[in-house]
């Protein structure tokens, strides 16, 4: 008999079409899941993929014989989860993708400590602020801000949150602060560039009116991180979630700028796929989310 984990890595080599990407993924070496899937093809006695240079690609009996592996792994998944879930446990694999800001400053400890609390619990984390496909990259949680188009996925809402202006304190002491939105083209601005495009038409609100800008800047960076980094570091001036800064302001290493024209709120949520959700682990790594967000919420409100 073949090898669960074995066929578990096939099913990826064959979303990703990628030895090496499947591997990693996996935290295999390439030659242990070389190896491995030269096993299962001795086993079956057929190739299951033809390969290339370039990538992968099932043969048609790889096909047949994945497309029937695949609901048999589900519900052995599901019947593990069950079991796990009768007996209170929470273990296997949960894997998250997290916008880059928020995921790596307040997130990732967070789920440091549900591990240490469920130490047969694994967690794979993905930093981003692309929006993820959750099929193709084998993921069941999602955290993403703003309204998301895709039917198809759950959604759990854990915030609504605005987004501000910020800036150091000895970026303001050295080069002002503006008093207009009309005044921030005489500052350096912090550009997010955003499924590759530069994100330069910031909105706000004003006396309960949509406003609209445009922005120029010499610094553009794809990862929210180091938006808020150059901000911390006296670079200029970012347009960031208030839940990615409210801990800095509140402390005094970023201050917000324009105060009374803050953008309008949008929400902060957990996607997944409707499949996924009746797995115990996911539920209560919601859960866990959901309460850890709300009581972050709590101590750092936009004053």
């Amino acid at each position: 008999m073949y090898h669960l984990n074995d066929l578990q890595l096939a099913l990826r080599i064959a979303a990703l079409e990628s030895l090496s990407a499947a591997s990693k993924e996996i935290g295999m070496t390439p030659a242990a899941a070389s190896a491995a899937l030269q096993r299962l093809e001795k086993k079956l006695g057929c190739q299951l993929f033809a390969r290339s240079t370039r990538r992968l690609q099932l043969t048609e009996e790889g096909r047949i014989f994945l497309d029937s592996a695949k609901p048999a792994l589900a519900i052995l998944e599901t019947a593990s989860a069950n079991l796990a879930e009768h007996r209170g446990e929470l273990k296997g694999e949960v894997r998250l993708a997290l916008p880059s800001d928020i995921g790596r400053s307040q997130i990732r400890a967070w789920l440091d400590e549900l591990m240490d609390s469920a130490p047969e619990l694994t967690v794979q984390l993905y930093f981003g602020d692309h929006m993820t496909d959750l099929i193709d990259q084998n993921i069941h949680l999602a955290l993403r801000y703003g309204q998301l188009d895709d039917s198809n996925l759950k959604r759990r809402q854990l915030a609504m949150t605005p987004r501000v202006l910020v800036a150091s304190p000895a970026y303001l002491a050295q080069h002002g602060t503006p008093s207009t939105l009309n005044e921030l083209s005489q500052h350096a601005v912090l550009i997010l560039n955003r499924g590759g495009e530069p994100w330069q038409k910031w909105k706000f609100s004003h006396n309960g009116a949509p406003v609209e800008i445009e922005v120029r800047g010499k610094r553009f960076c794809n990862d929210g991180a180091v938006i808020r980094d150059w901000a911390l570091s006296g670079r200029g001036i970012a347009y960031k979630s208030w839940l990615d800064v409210a801990q800095d302001v509140t402390e005094g290493r970023l201050h917000l700028v324009l105060a009374d024209k803050i953008a309008p709120p949008i929400p902060l949520q957990l996607v997944y796929l409707q499949t996924d959700y009746p797995s115990h682990k996911i539920r209560r790594t919601i859960e866990f989310l959901v309460e850890k967000l709300s009581q972050f919420s709590q101590n750092y409100p936009l004053p």
